[in-house]
C-alpha cells in the first residue's frame, strides 16, 4: 500500500474534474495510488464571500471558490456579475483601517470574506469590443431611449487621437521643416558659425518656419501666453542661431512678435474651419470675456469625433442617464460612452455653464469618484490621484516642519492645534500627515476660507451644505477636535452650489482629491478666498503651470532647501 505525505499544503485542488475543488488536508488521506477522483466531486467547494462595489449605487454580494490567482479572481468575477474584463480589482486591507489596496498577489486578500471595489481602465484607452454596445434583449421594453448610434472601440481610439495629450514643454521641441528650408539653414548655421552672420531670411523661409511653429504651438495650447512664444523663439535661435534678428540682445525678440501675430491667424484660419475651441470666442469678443484654458487645461473644448452630430451624442446622453438608474448598470459600455461624448458634456459645461444640479440630472456618471478622476484625465491626461498623492507624501514632512516653524515664530494657533492632533494620533500616520498637510495649507498663506467644516452625525447634512458654494462636510460622532482619529469620522461628503454631489468619501484627502478633479470636471472658479491653496496644489503637486504667485513660489523654495 503506497501513502502520499501533504504536509506541506494547506488545501489541495484537484484538477481535471468538472469544478475545481479546494479539500482541507486533514480530510484527506490518500492511501492508493489511484484516488477515486469521481468520491471527490461530491465534496463541497471551499467558498469566499465577496462584497463587490461596482459604483456607489451598486454593490453585490456574491460567492465564489476560493482562487489560487488574481487572474482567476478576475475571471471568476466577470462569469458571476455578468462584465467584462479592464478593470483592476482594489480590496480593503485591514492591516490599514480597511484603506483600498491594489490587489497584485492573491495572498494578499484577507480569507473566507473581503471586501473588493472594481476600479476600471476607462482613461482614454482603446476598448476591445466585438459588436455594438446595446441593452440586453430582455431589457429593451424597459428602456425607453435607445441610442441612435453606439460607441465602439474604434470611437473611442477616434476620440482620444482629437485630444492633446502633453503639456507644455520645459524645452520647446523645434519641428523639422520642409527640405529645402532645412536645407538652407543648415548652410546658414555653418556660415554663422564661421563669420557671425546672419541669414536673410526670405519670404518662403518665414512661412515656413512661422506655420510649421504654429502647428506645434498649437498641438499644446491654442493660447499661449508671451512668456511662452518667447520660449519657442529662443529654442528656434539655440536650434537655428542663423535666424538671430539684429538689434536686439537675444535676436529672439522679432521672432516672438511674428509667432504672436502669427498665432492669431492661425486661430482665425481655424476658427473659420470649424473648430470648436476657437468658434466659441468670436472675433469681438473682450479678453476678459474669452472662454479658454485659465488652469493649464490640455482639452478645454475639444471637437466633435468626425462623423458624428450633437444629435448622435446627446442620444448617447439619454442611454446613460437610464443606464445609471438601473440596479445592474453596464459599467463598460458606460464608460466608453462617456469617453465618446466628452466633447459634447465640455461644449455644456464651458459654453452654457448650468448649475451643478442641472448636469447632475443630465449626467449622473460625471458625479461617481471614478468618473471624476476619468473625466480630469480627459481634460488633463494626468492620473489625479496617484499624482496627487505621490506628490503630497513626498512634500508633508518638508510642509509639516515649516508649520512647525511659523508656529513657533508667529505663534499661529490654527496650524498649533493641527500639529497637536497629528502628534497625539497613534494609528493611521500616514492618512493623517497627508489630512494635517492639506488643511494647514490654508493658514500658511493666511486666508481666510474654510476647506472642511467639521459636524456631529447627530446632526443633518442638509442645513449645514446652505450658503457653501463648495467644500468638504465632514461627519464625526465627537466634537472633540483635539483627539479625532480616523475611525471617529462616519461620511465625509462634497458640495458644491448648495448641492451634496458624492458622499461615504472614507477620508478627508480622497474628498479633497475629488473635489479638485470635479472643479475642472465642471469647470468652476477656485474659491477665491483659498486660491493660493489651489493654485500650489495646481502647480506643484500636479505641475500643471510655471507661471506662481509670489506666495506660492516663495513656498516652493522654501520646500526645495527643506
Amino acid at each position: 500500500m503506497q501513502k502520499y505525505h501533504l504536509s506541506a499544503l494547506s488545501f489541495i485542488y484537484f484538477a481535471g474534474l468538472e469544478e475545481v475543488h479546494a479539500v482541507p488536508l486533514l480530510q484527506v488521506f490518500i492511501t492508493s495510488p489511484k484516488p477515486n477522483f469521481q468520491a471527490l466531486q461530491n465534496l463541497p467547494l471551499v467558498a469566499m464571500l465577496l462584497r463587490v462595489i461596482l459604483s456607489p449605487d451598486n454593490v453585490r454580494k456574491i460567492s465564489v471558490p476560493t482562487p489560487s490567482s488574481v487572474e482567476e479572481l478576475c475571471t471568476c468575477l466577470c462569469e458571476k456579475l455578468q462584465i467584462e474584463k479592464g478593470f483592476t480589482i482594489q480590496y480593503e486591507d485591514p492591516d490599514f483601517n480597511n484603506q483600498l489596496c491594489n490587489l497584485h498577489d492573491i495572498s494578499e486578500l484577507p480569507p473566507e470574506k473581503a471586501t473588493l471595489r472594481l476600479h476600471w481602465e476607462l482613461f482614454l484607452t482603446p476598448i476591445s469590443v466585438h459588436s455594438e454596445i446595446d441593452p440586453p434583449a430582455d431589457e429593451e421594453s424597459t428602456l425607453s431611449v435607445q441610442p441612435s448610434t453606439s460607441a465602439t472601440s474604434s470611437d473611442s481610439t477616434q476620440v482620444a487621437s482629437l485630444l492633446r495629450s502633453e503639456h507644455w514643454p520645459s524645452k520647446f521641441p523645434i519641428p523639422c521643416f520642409s527640405y529645402d528650408v532645412e536645407l538652407k539653414l543648415q548652410k546658414a548655421n555653418e556660415e554663422y558659425e564661421k563669420n557671425g552672420k546672419s541669414l536673410t531670411v526670405s519670404r518662403d523661409i518665414l512661412m515656413e518656419v512661422l506655420g510649421k511653429l504654429a502647428e506645434a504651438i498649437y498641438t499644446f495650447k491654442a493660447y499661449p501666453k508671451d512668456t511662452d512664444l518667447k520660449k519657442v523663439a529662443s529654442a528656434l535661435i539655440e536650434k537655428h542661431p542663423c535666424l538671430k534678428r539684429p538689434g536686439s540682445e537675444t535676436g529672439c525678440e522679432g521672432w516672438t512678435l511674428s509667432l504672436k501675430n502669427k498665432m492669431q491667424n492661425y486661430r482665425q484660419k481655424l476658427r473659420e474651419l470649424g473648430c470648436a475651441e476657437l468658434i466659441l470666442n468670436r472675433r469681438d469678443a473682450s479678453k476678459h470675456t474669452l472662454k479658454r484654458p485659465r488652469r493649464s487645461e490640455l482639452n478645454f473644448l475639444p471637437d466633435i469625433p468626425t462623423g458624428f452630430d450633437e444629435e448622435a451624442l446627446e442620444n448617447e446622453r439619454k442611454w446613460m442617464e437610464e443606464e445609471v438608474k438601473k440596479k445592474d448598470v453596464n459599467m463598460r459600455a458606460l464608460n466608453t460612452k462617456m469617453d465618446f461624448t466628452f466633447s459634447l458634456r465640455r461644449r455644456e459645461v464651458v459654453e452654457d455653464q448650468p448649475l451643478v444640479s442641472t448636469l447632475k440630472q443630465r449626467w449622473p456618471a460625471l458625479f461617481n469618484e471614478e468618473q471624476v478622476y476619468a473625466e480630469f484625465r480627459r481634460i488633463n491626461h494626468l492620473d489625479l490621484k496617484s499624482t496627487f498623492l505621490t506628490s503630497l507624501d513626498n512634500n508633508s514632512r518638508g510642509l509639516l516642519k515649516l508649520f512647525r516653524a511659523k508656529v513657533i515664530q508667529r505663534g499661529d494657533c490654527d496650524l498649533e492645534t493641527l500639529l497637536d492632533n497629528l502628534d497625539e494620533q497613534m494609528a493611521d500616520l500616514t492618512v493623517q500627515r497627508r489630512a494635517t498637510a492639506l488643511r494647514g495649507l490654508p493658514f500658511y498663506f493666511k486666508e481666510h476660507g474654510t476647506i472642511c467644516k467639521t459636524i456631529l452625525s447627530s446632526e443633518a447634512l442638509e442645513h449645514h451644505k446652505v450658503g457653501m458654494k463648495m467644500g468638504i462636510l465632514e461627519v464625526v460622532t465627537s466634537n472633540s477636535s483635539t483627539s479625532r482619529s480616523l475611525s471617529d469620522v462616519v461620511n465625509v461628503a462634497i458640495v458644491l452650489e448648495e448641492e451634496v454631489v458624492l458622499e461615504n468619501m472614507g477620508d478627508f484627502v480622497s474628498a479633497f482629491i475629488v473635489l479638485f478633479g470635479m472643479l475642472y470636471a465642471l469647470n468652476m472658479e477656485y474659491n477665491k478666498d483659498l486660491r493660493y491653496t489651489f493654485e500650489f496644489i495646481q502647480k506643484v503637486f500636479l505641475n500643471m503651470g510655471t507661471e506662481c504667485s509670489k506666495k506660492v513660489q516663495t513656498l516652493m523654495s522654501k520646500l526645495l532647501e527643506n
